[in-house]
């Protein structure tokens, strides 16, 4: 007898979901309680978060194994798209990341990591051996390098740079040799001088605040010191709800975006912040373990590829408002304001739910 659909759905996915969907409204309004006209924020959130849960519907309803087969059209959409952003897109401070529809802008790069791991998987689940090549090294690099190359001529090194790990996660689960996991380390640390050569003045300064952010506090520092303000200040179990003095005196620069963890670990605390990091890692612990039980290689990789976008997303964000990391522009995942972030969460968590549930199919 064939299981019913609702018996099928990974539930614990769903309700880490909406768990930090309920956490993402409730920190953008206090944030946002103390301006004049900013709590249509909230609404605007609560109403990207209703068209995620659709595309979470959406992505979870078609056969993974269907969405693959459109994988390089789509990647090459994509990319096209990412092209189009540097030709005729919306410059704003100094990024030109967004394309304007109306009053609308959308940010083709947050789709890039989808698309990637669609475009990899696909390739790494056609080959017929379990071996991955130098020649497999060589076509997936390129499947990685236009995305990569066109997002950091917007220029994004932060979401340039999640796409590495992506890459990695998914050769490594396709079963790459490891004297080539040694070649790959060895010609990163080479590139490194390339690489800094290569950013910009803006990017360099973010590099040098995060190893001395005293040197320049009311520059280039002043996100990152105030950050470790909020959260320090917050202590053990907080200031209460609205009642952050960083955010409510709005010394927190991007407060409802990147540095939104600083926000909520003021009000709530460790015990809080303790909450937070247990719902994130149910969510990726679940991602693993969906992976595992895939039904095939290219669910597994699908899998795999969207619990490093989580892990990333969720490492990076909180290392940066803590200090640990330097500043890159990463969201906290379903938490951040911002529609494009919420849309391409929500379209990976669906890919994730549509690998946990076809394999109840047999």
């Amino acid at each position: 007898m064939a299981r019913p659909f609702y018996d099928k759905l990974d539930w614990t996915v769903l309700i880490c979901t909406i768990l930090l969907t309920m956490i993402s409204l409730l920190t953008i309004y206090s944030a946002s309680s103390s301006g004049t006209g900013k709590q249509d924020l909230v609404l605007r959130q609560a109403g990207w978060f209703a068209l995620g849960f659709f595309l979470i519907a959406v992505v979870t309803s078609v056969d993974y194994r269907i969405i693959s087969a459109l994988a390089y059209p789509i990647y090459g959409a994509v990319v096209l798209a990412l092209g189009m952003v540097l030709l005729f897109g919306e410059k704003i401070s100094g990024a030109q990341r967004w394309i304007k529809f109306g009053p609308f802008s959308f940010q083709p790069s947050e789709l890039a990591k989808i698309v990637l791991i669609l475009a990899l998987a696909k390739y790494f689940a056609d080959k017929k051996k379990d071996t991955v090549y130098l020649s497999d090294l060589i076509i997936s690099g390129i499947l990685l390098a236009i995305p990569v190359g066109l997002i950091l001529k917007e220029p994004d090194l932060g979401m340039s740079v999640l796409l590495l790990p992506v890459f990695a996660a998914i050769v490594f689960v396709a079963g790459i040799d490891r004297k080539y996991i040694i070649a790959l380390l060895i010609l990163g640390i080479f590139s490194m001088p390339v690489m800094w050569m290569n950013l910009k003045d803006y990017q360099k300064d973010r590099l040098m605040a995060f190893v001395q952010p005293d040197s320049d506090p009311l520059g280039s520092g002043y996100h990152v010191i105030q950050s470790k303000i909020a959260i320090g200040s917050g202590g053990f179990s907080g200031k209460g709800y609205m009642n952050g003095t960083q955010s409510q005196l709005n010394f927190l620069p991007e407060q409802f975006t990147d540095f939104i963890f600083s926000v909520f670990s003021e009000e709530w605390g460790f015990v809080g912040s303790f909450v937070l990091f247990s719902i994130y890692l149910t969510l990726i612990l679940k991602g693993l373990a969906i992976a595992s039980k895939a039904r095939d290689k290219l669910g597994r990789l699908i899998a795999a590829g969207v619990v490093t976008v989580l892990v990333v997303h969720m490492f990076v964000n909180i290392g940066v408002t803590s200090g640990i990391m330097p500043v890159t522009g990463l969201t906290l995942p379903f938490v951040s304001y911002g529609g494009s972030s919420i849309f391409s969460i929500s379209i990976a968590l669906g890919l994730l739910l549509n690998v946990s549930y076809r394999r109840f199919e047999f």
